[in-house]
């Protein structure tokens, strides 16, 4: 139905049709249409629903929209929307359109408060149109404010008080607004309530959600004065940004890019270069044992053995560290004690039974080596060594990182593998040198 109004340029039909549709869905079927039709439907919106539309688009694709408009449209749209989301929409717009924009509005706008934030800042996603009040205020006042303000604000569920001065205080709670009866005083049903600063990380502002199970969030300054609010929606949103960049740190890629696969080749090329560097070590330290490898070649067989069970034991270690730097980082200390005596635990377990695979492996094929047994020691204990170092690196470079202000997911896996891969071949071929040496 949208897209034969749009192909017979009926504006007002097209109009009509949207202006109930949930903004979501209307951004789902304008994902759908091509580029001219896409036009039409943004000329036949009006400035409200366009606002809502907005809002529900990822912003750099909202940003991409939003360049479409003229710059009155623009202005119009960006003071509908809310501040979060019109702020999330500017950042992403080219400097020349962000700067002009920015220049229009009014000295005191919300929007330009919240771009000042890092984007990972709780200051950059919250809303500062709340409702505020004043425990000294008597029910009746109290609850025409809120009926006053409710239309311009994007929560009443949660009320907030301040002191003279905006200094927080606490909550007041709709329903207890609503039950009170008159005369009585906000600070009878005033509640005291967890907050958030403006400069705390959103992965620690989305925790502390979840901990107190709160939907709405009070934002304060490091002076106690109330900015504003983070919702648990807009929380979300970018607990899930943070999660796919820790990922993609994890799994060593690049930021995400859309667009045509060379883009995405060339836009992974230089960290593929990178890692083929730092397998150059490896390569370095196997030529130091060349001795050994040459007089003894069933040490090759078994190589992929002990780097892949060290670096799976690795990748599972930092995982787990990554996860609890996002939920409770002061368990990281008896966290860190668990995987190092799990990895001794599950070391000694592998080791054996690596000891009894290469002793069966060597035994029938006995022209690969004169000391069955000592190679099965090697191999064993190569593997129960490195499989106790694994955890430890694993957990000691990102915690490192940390502690130098640091983002611990850039310890990506690659990264963690490749140094415990050469500590590993140390081990490995270091053991074979000492415990062969007589037998080669």
């Amino acid at each position: 139905m949208l897209r034969e109004f749009i192909g017979k340029g009926n504006k007002k039909a097209i109009k009509d049709y949207v202006k109930d549709m949930h903004p979501y869905d209307l951004a789902e079927r304008f994902e759908g249409l091509n580029e001219g039709e896409q036009d039409v439907l943004l000329e036949s919106m009006s400035d409200v629903v366009l606002a809502d539309f907005l809002s529900f688009q990822k912003p750099e694709d909202a940003a991409k929209v939003f360049e479409k408009l003229d710059a009155i449209k623009q202005k119009t749209v960006i003071d509908i929307m809310e501040p979060d989301d019109a702020a999330d929409v500017i950042q992403e717009l080219e400097d020349d359109v962000k700067d002009r924009l920015e220049h229009a509005l009014e000295a005191d706008s919300d929007i330009l408060e919240l771009i000042d934030y890092e984007e990972d800042e709780t200051g950059s996603a919250m809303t500062n149109r709340v409702v505020v009040l004043n425990p000294q205020m008597d029910i009746k006042t109290a609850t025409k404010k809120v009926i006053r303000e409710a239309p311009s604000v994007e929560s009443i569920n949660t009320l907030f008080v301040t002191d003279e001065e905006g200094l927080f205080q606490g909550v007041v709670m709709l329903r207890d607004l609503i039950r009170t009866k008159a005369p009585s005083s906000l600070a009878k049903i005033m509640r005291e309530h967890p907050f958030v600063l403006d400069t705390d990380t959103m992965t620690k502002s989305a925790q502390a959600m979840r901990n107190y199970g709160i939907y709405e969030m009070p934002v304060i300054d490091h002076d106690g004065t109330l900015l504003g609010m983070l919702t648990l929606d807009d929380a979300l949103d970018l607990y899930r940004e943070e999660a796919q960049e820790d990922f993609e740190k994890l799994a060593a890629l690049p930021e995400t890019v859309e667009g045509p696969s060379y883009r995405v080749a060339l836009h992974r090329l230089p960290w593929l270069v990178i890692l083929l560097g730092l397998s150059i070590p490896i390569a370095l330290v196997t030529s130091l044992f060349e001795d050994v490898l040459s007089a003894v070649a069933i040490l090759i067989v078994f190589q992929p053995l002990i780097l892949g069970s060290a670096g799976n034991v690795a990748t599972q270690t930092l995982a787990v560290t990554l996860k609890l730097f996002a939920s409770d980082e002061k368990r990281i200390g008896n966290d860190a004690k668990r995987e190092i005596l799990a990895g001794m635990i599950n070391g000694f377990f592998i080791g054996l039974i690596a000891f009894l695979m290469t002793f069966l492996f060597a035994t029938v094929n006995d022209s690969l080596t004169t000391a069955p047994i000592t190679m099965s020691l090697v191999v064993g204990l190569s593997l129960w060594l490195t499989v106790i170092i694994a955890p430890i690196i694993a957990i000691s470079i990102p915690v490192t990182l940390r502690a130098l202000k640091f983002d611990p997911a850039v310890a990506s896996g690659p990264f963690i593998t490749t140094i415990i891969d050469i500590a590993a071949l140390f081990i490995y071929f270091g053991l074979a040198t000492m415990m062969l040496g007589g037998v080669i």
